[in-house]
């Protein structure tokens, strides 16, 4: 038999526009389309036909113009074997195992504990269970999809905006202009984003870990992740899933020298988070241990200071808006963060244990105990991950907790310790087999506790 002849990338990408004309189009006739300006262009998509039209007319200039292996004939085979890949399978089991009990958790608690004040202070809908994603600091990021970026210029103690980094909000807005383009829509787009962010972000997870230490950690790796106590927020509307999938995905490109996917994740993690442009540090060591030729060098060293470049464009979109390129870092005084030092943040904990005890220091407030918990596992995990995994882990899980402590103290101290992912390689690295059980059910336990204060409003950072 003579063997098939590889097909031509444009043809292959005519293919992937009729798919995405088609699920686009099927969207629209559920939702009711969408309206948006995209600079002075007026777009409006409101009926799936003319979608339907323009992807018969791909696809029959595509058969017309290679005719052999159409994607209809090869997609159910590779769907199919993808599904048996053991990343797919072991993420998606993962996913189905603990995010729905989560959120059940959550809607449970709003009906047999209630709200912390007796009402909600942000409500976007009337059904509990669609607004039950609304909690936090969803609603800045539901404003930004909405209504864009403000600064009002004055008291820096007024809260703004600005501090949320665009990645998530853009790629929310537009998705839920595909849903309808109302807050129902905006709502579900931003589920659709964790969630589906998360599940990447596993994927890539078992795959960087199964490299290193085998299927066995690799999968226990997935589960320590989603069973920790502040894994709540991957399946809220915040950053920390497309933080979480960046940063994986940026390192593991890397360890296998592909420069320019390393890349693109990395200027999506600066795009997402303030310490995102941290990432180029952990890159760096890696780009020069990994480095075998001056050329791949250079291209090495381009890819670890993608971060950066997404700082970048942020700041100046920033002092495009505001006069000021680092307005989203002094804006953080608003919600706490000033510089103290590790040192301040020691003594005043210490100080409230002495005078206080026990019971007083678990009582004022009791968030700060959860908070030290996760800031204790973070740090306590830099040392065996940086031997286990190598200095770039290391620095990375430092760069990640270490400010943060610092400039806010324990302040979301255990939100910010669930995208330190090698520690979870390294904890299904070294806990025996017999005791992973206890270890799951400590991790699951305080995960539901914290599920059911966040979401009846009650402080948990």
């Amino acid at each position: 038999m003579s063997e098939q002849r590889p097909i031509a990338g444009w043809v292959r990408a005519l293919d992937v526009i009729c798919l995405l004309l088609a699920l686009v189009a099927a969207i629209v006739a559920v939702s009711g389309g969408f309206r948006a300006h995209i600079g002075g262009l007026r777009l409006a998509v409101t009926s799936p036909l003319p979608l339907l039209v323009w992807c018969t007319a791909v696809a029959v200039v595509r058969h017309l113009a290679a005719p052999q292996q159409p994607l209809y004939r090869e997609l159910p085979d590779r769907l199919a074997a993808w599904s048996r890949l053991p990343a797919i399978r072991c993420a998606a089991a993962t996913m189905i195992g603990t995010r729905p009990a989560v959120l059940v958790v959550g809607y449970l608690a709003v009906f047999m504990f209630g709200f912390a004040n007796g009402r909600a202070p942000l409500r976007h809908f009337d059904n509990e269970l669609l607004n039950l994603p609304v909690r936090w600091d969803a609603g800045w990021y539901l404003q930004i999809v909405t209504d864009g970026y403000r600064y009002a210029p004055g008291d820096p103690l007024v809260q703004q905006n600005i501090v949320f980094f665009p990645a998530y909000p853009m790629i929310t807005r537009y998705v839920g202009r595909l849903l309808g383009g109302d807050m129902t829509g905006y709502v579900a787009a931003g589920m659709v984003v964790s969630l589906a962010s998360f599940f990447g972000a596993l994927v890539y997870l078992y795959a960087f870990a199964r490299e290193r230490f085998g299927e066995e950690t690799a999968q226990y790796s997935l589960w320590f992740l989603a069973a920790y106590p502040f894994a709540i927020f991957f399946g809220a509307l915040y950053t920390e899933s497309l933080f979480l999938l960046g940063t994986i995905g940026a390192f593991h490109h890397f360890s296998k020298r592909q420069f320019g996917r390393a890349a693109c994740w990395g200027l999506l993690v600066g795009l997402t988070r303030l310490n995102g442009s941290l990432l180029i540090l952990p890159l760096g060591v890696l780009a020069l241990v990994s480095a075998r030729s001056a050329r791949l060098n250079v291209k090495a060293l381009a890819a670890a200071a993608a971060p950066g470049a997404g700082l970048l464009v942020y700041a100046l979109f920033i002092w495009r808006l505001t006069g000021d390129p680092l307005a989203f870092a002094t804006s953080q005084v608003a919600w706490g963060r000033t510089y103290q030092g590790l040192g301040t943040l020691v003594a005043h904990q210490y100080a409230i244990l002495a005078n206080a005890g026990l019971d007083g220091y678990v009582g004022t407030p009791g968030y700060d105990v959860l908070n030290a918990i996760g800031a204790l596992f973070a740090i306590a995990t830099v040392w065996p991950v940086a031997r286990r995994l190598g200095l770039a882990c290391g620095l990375f899980m430092l760069i990640n907790i270490l400010p943060a402590l610092a400039s806010g103290g324990l302040l979301s101290a255990g939100r910010f310790s669930s995208v330190l992912f090698p520690a979870f390689i390294w904890l299904a690295s070294a806990v025996p087999s017999n005791h992973r059980a206890g270890w799951f059910a400590t991790f699951a336990a305080l995960q539901a506790f914290n599920a059911a204060l966040f979401y009846t409003w009650r402080p948990l950072f």
